[in-house]
């Protein structure tokens, strides 16, 4: 038998470390090559990593829940294969969306859903509940992905030894509509792990880093509504749906290429700043446990249809935590549509070393002047933030006042006028 101590690879994302999220093999257990053995989560997304050969997984040297570095020893093997034997590549795992199961998608179904899974818990968690006769699939995890923690375990003991608890639900009345009852008082430590700790680091490196400046504007958004709409029922993309978010997409890159510093980014060890000659757009989507940024490449050569596939295709993947190191890379400017949730301005942070970000707020009717007298008007709100470093209000002014007359008058973005 050989010996494999296996480090945590660079999964190609450009990573320094990456979370233990669930141990699909045992130690002491079998498994084949290529098996998935373990599933860890980086700050792009969560990969499963398989066995280096056919043998038994002799050890773990990290806990569910632990932040292991790259080149840090993840677990020992023992298999048939040679030494030298190069290790499979890691995998990315599968969709965890009730659709990619082949599910409905069925909100009330996720308690079922979750029971049928092993509950995830540490070693050292499970052998706790092991000492103590609990059964793991009857206590709350409140970590990360449903996690049991040490924490849950202990509370679930002491509910179960209060007067008058015990370890088994008494037989409900029927009869009777029984509601929870909330523990007043009661705080909740949840550890800050995966995503949400790479996102915590990030933005507080761009917020201690990069001298924000913010300015806004308002759009009378009147033609934009209207150019949506005939564009929606011309393009007839089916299933795709056609926002507002293709135009904006459109004008943002006809004004980088007016206004190029906002296309930049800054080396500060170098003392260099790059003007980008492709305009990536990030385009900021809500996942379950934080904020993912696919990158939408070369969105200045690409067609109204093929933006709204590609965004489509791009955002569902990355909310579901299924997008490649490609499609999370390479961004030159992003775009956050804090309007989608209904919020109307907002400051939005830069995502270095970019130079600038543009947050759009919800569409919504006003009272303006129009020709010397009141009137009813959508207006778009525009929210950027940029580098200080290297852009100025001078720039601001030209960038914004651009990205407004496309979007006011979107028949501009027809030769780039």
């Amino acid at each position: 038998m050989t010996r494999v101590d296996f480090a945590l690879p660079d999964v190609g994302e450009g990573l320094d470390e990456a979370e233990v999220v669930r141990w699909l093999v045992g130690e002491g257990e079998q498994a084949a090559r290529d098996q998935p053995v373990v599933e860890i989560e980086t700050s792009k997304s969560i990969v499963e990593l398989p066995a280096p050969g056919t043998g038994t997984m002799v050890s773990h040297a990290a806990a569910e829940g632990d932040i292991v570095p790259v080149g840090g020893l993840l677990f020992v093997f023992e298999t048939d294969a040679p030494a030298t034997t190069p290790a499979a590549q890691p995998v990315r795992a599968p969709d965890p969306s009730p659709q990619a199961a082949g599910m409905p998608a069925d909100p009330d179904r996720g308690a079922d859903v979750r029971a049928a899974t092993r509950p995830l818990a540490s070693p050292s968690t499970r052998q706790r509940a092991r000492d103590a006769g609990v059964d793991l699939a009857a206590v709350r995890g409140t970590g990360p992905h449903h996690r049991i923690t040490r924490q849950d375990l202990e509370a679930h003991l002491s509910a179960a030894s209060a007067p008058g608890g015990s370890g088994a639900e008494p037989a409900a009345d029927p009869s009777a509509a029984v509601l929870p009852v909330p523990t007043a008082g009661t705080d909740e430590v949840r550890p800050l792990r995966g995503l949400r700790r790479q996102i915590a680091k990030a933005m507080t490196t761009a917020w201690n880093t990069v001298p924000h400046i913010t300015d806004m504007r308002e759009v009378d958004a009147t033609r934009l509504v209207t150019a949506r709409q005939a564009l929606k029922n011309h393009l007839a993309l089916g299933e795709v749906p056609f926002t507002f978010l293709p135009l904006v997409i459109r004008a943002v890159t006809a004004a980088l290429a007016q206004v190029p510093a906002f296309n930049s980014s800054i080396d500060t060890e170098a003392d260099t700043v790059t003007v980008h000659g492709r305009r990536n757009i990030g385009l900021a989507t809500s996942a379950p446990d934080g904020l993912m940024v696919p990158v939408l490449k070369d969105a200045d050569q690409l067609s109204l249809a093929e933006i709204a596939r590609q965004v489509r295709t791009l955002t569902d993947r990355a909310r579901h935590r299924t997008s490649t190191p490609a499609e999370l890379t390479g961004g030159t400017f992003t775009i956050t549509n804090f309007g989608s949730y209904g919020s109307w301005l907002a400051t939005p942070i830069i995502r270095p070393p970019e130079a600038a970000i543009l947050g759009i707020g919800r569409i919504q009717d006003r009272v303006v002047p129009v020709d010397g007298e009141p009137a009813i008007r959508p207006v778009l709100t525009l929210c950027v933030s940029a580098d200080h470093r290297i852009i100025d209000g001078e720039d601001m002014g030209l960038f914004l006042g651009a990205l407004g007359r496309y979007l006011s008058d979107p028949i501009l973005l027809l030769d780039g006028a």
